[in-house]
């Protein structure tokens, strides 16, 4: 049978660019070897607020403090005070401006000496480039030991200002640091066996026909996806948040998913930017008549992500049932009651 000729095209490009990405790592692996050791940086100190109120000290801080636009920083409120003060935690997203919450968790609360430690980590993503300044958080505790006044007081941090970058200090191109050509270079006299040179570029060419089949793959996906309705990708994010068994092994993530497949699901047929949005926001657009549901759709969906929210953000343990739930609400807000999946 003969090959068609857009196939054959196709296939002598692909071997061209494997020949190509096999040369380029081999003077990769050669440049190395004469090369010694990039000299290490320093990273940069994170941005920090530690302020301190009676019986309670709370740290605010963002490490690191200059990032790439690419980079996702990690902001943490620690909260240390001495036993017999009771702490009311910062609501969830307080003060987080211009960067997108992609993660969130608690570590288990521990003892230093005398004193009771509690951490919120935010796992943030900066959406514009800049000094990007986040504002104040505060806390409200009780000072409720024998020794205490009894009353309510609030502790507030000072402000802590990122610097975000569209490339890391020192890593953008710059014409001012061309050199000159430098004087010819004396290449070695070839070994007496070059056996190891061609086992190497063998371990080459296969990473790099791996790679390639990898890349195939993987856009023949995405095309495929990008073919799907709304309600069938959703579809299809719920089927992998079940086969990932998150309910079972860290609850907390399975509702962050969970929530993130509806926000997805929004943003596809609205056009809102759901995802990117606290629940508050988008609750704000919703009441502003900016999305197409009906007053029930809304409805139904605020208890859903307020319930979640409570799971996320608030130290909330859902029992089995609430799980299977919310993971219901999800189906009947996407419109896939019918369908056969279970939680």
């Amino acid at each position: 049978m003969q090959a068609q000729p857009g196939k054959s095209a196709g296939y002598r490009s692909a071997g061209a660019s494997i020949l190509a990405l096999a040369a380029v790592l081999l003077l990769v692996v050669g440049c190395r070897r004469a090369a010694g050791p990039a000299a290490s940086r320093d990273e940069p100190p994170p941005a920090r607020s530690a302020v301190e109120l009676g019986p309670l000290r709370l740290t605010v801080s963002v490490a690191p403090a200059k990032v790439r636009l690419s980079d996702e920083p990690t902001l943490t409120v620690r909260i240390d005070y001495q036993p017999g003060v009771k702490v009311r935690k910062p609501a969830f997203g307080q003060s987080i401006t211009d960067f997108v919450i992609r993660d969130v968790h608690e570590p288990l609360p521990r003892v230093e000496g005398d004193r009771e430690i509690i951490e919120q980590v935010y796992t943030l993503e900066p959406t514009r480039t800049g000094k990007i300044f986040i504002f104040p958080i505060g806390v409200t505790f009780t000072d409720a030991r024998p020794s205490g006044d009894g009353k309510e007081h609030t502790l507030e941090s000072e402000g802590v200002t990122v610097e975000v970058a569209s490339a890391a200090d020192g890593q953008a191109p710059s014409l001012t640091a061309l050199r000159g050509p430098a004087a010819p270079v004396e290449l070695p006299a070839p070994a007496g066996r070059g056996g190891w040179w061609i086992a190497l570029a063998a371990a080459v060419v296969a990473a790099a026909v791996a790679i390639l089949v990898w890349s195939r793959r993987r856009r023949r996906r995405a095309e495929a996806e990008r073919a799907l309705s709304p309600a069938e990708l959703a579809y299809l994010e719920l089927q992998r948040l079940l086969e990932a068994r998150l309910a079972e092994t860290d609850v907390k993530l399975f509702y962050v998913e969970l929530t993130g497949v509806v926000r997805r699901y929004i943003e596809r047929t609205t056009g809102i930017r759901a995802p990117e949005q606290t629940t508050q926001e988008f609750l704000v657009q919703l009441s502003r008549g900016l999305a197409p549901f009906a007053v029930p759709e809304q409805q139904r969906l605020q208890d859903f992500l307020e319930s979640a929210d409570l799971v996320k953000f608030a130290a909330h343990h859902p029992r089995a049932e609430d799980v299977q739930e919310s993971f219901q609400r999800a189906k009947i807000f996407i419109g896939l009651e019918r369908r056969e999946v279970a939680a």
